[in-house]
């Protein structure tokens, strides 16, 4: 079997591969040869490959210096809802003392505000009381509909024997006739949930298109 090898500035010999050693021709991973043969450097592609990933370096920098910064908690704020504000049971078997949590007493959950052309935007004012020995957490406001929102809550802990106040916007557009919209306060409370109502009387004005 002969086997043709090829050397730099030699000519192509034929060898037998069972009585001769095969020359084996090494050229550098970083080279490249051009149509006469010699062989030329790639440092030049390489620093081209360097400057094309260098914004990528740039970006990944950046983003760990965002993220450092949304993590560093030393200078939070001392009234944020943290882990601490949460009185929770050792077991959820348990006997609970109702007492010894939060607990919301509203002057009164429900509220009328009566009589309205179509497309006015009412809000509404509901009072309350944390009258359980833990502090109160809300966690969540909402309504049934995307009519009706709540704008605005206690975002931290009401103390026991505090007062606070939840606003809820209802939005008349699109609606007629006698409304009633339930709105569901969610909290670390006993029970957990409470259920406000708004009602009122909606009047469209003629060849209004109504909601469905």
């Amino acid at each position: 079997m002969r086997i043709p090898v090829f050397a730099p500035g030699r000519k192509p010999q034929a060898l037998d591969a069972f009585e001769r050693p095969m020359v084996l021709v090494h050229f550098p991973c970083n080279s490249e040869r051009d149509h006469n043969g010699t062989v030329r450097s790639a440092s030049n592609g390489y620093r081209s490959l360097l400057q094309s990933l260098r914004p990528v370096a740039c970006g990944l920098w950046l983003a760990l210096s965002i993220g450092c910064q949304l993590t560093d908690h030393t200078d939070k704020d001392p009234n944020a809802i943290t882990t601490e504000s949460l009185t929770i049971p050792a077991s959820g078997y348990a006997p609970l003392d109702s007492n010894a949590v939060a607990k919301l007493s509203f002057d009164s959950t429900t509220m009328h505000f009566g009589k309205v052309a179509q497309g006015t935007q009412v809000e509404k004012i509901f009072s309350f009381t944390n009258v359980g020995e833990s502090n109160l957490i809300i966690t969540d406001v909402r309504g049934t509909c995307g009519c009706t929102v709540g704008k605005d809550w206690p975002r931290t802990p009401v103390q026991p024997g505090a007062k606070g106040t939840i606003t809820i916007r209802f939005d008349s557009e699109g609606r007629s006739g006698l409304q009633e919209k339930t709105i569901t306060v969610t909290g670390n409370t006993q029970p957990p949930t409470t259920v406000l109502l708004l009602k009122g009387d909606v009047v469209a004005l003629p060849g209004a298109t109504l909601v469905e």
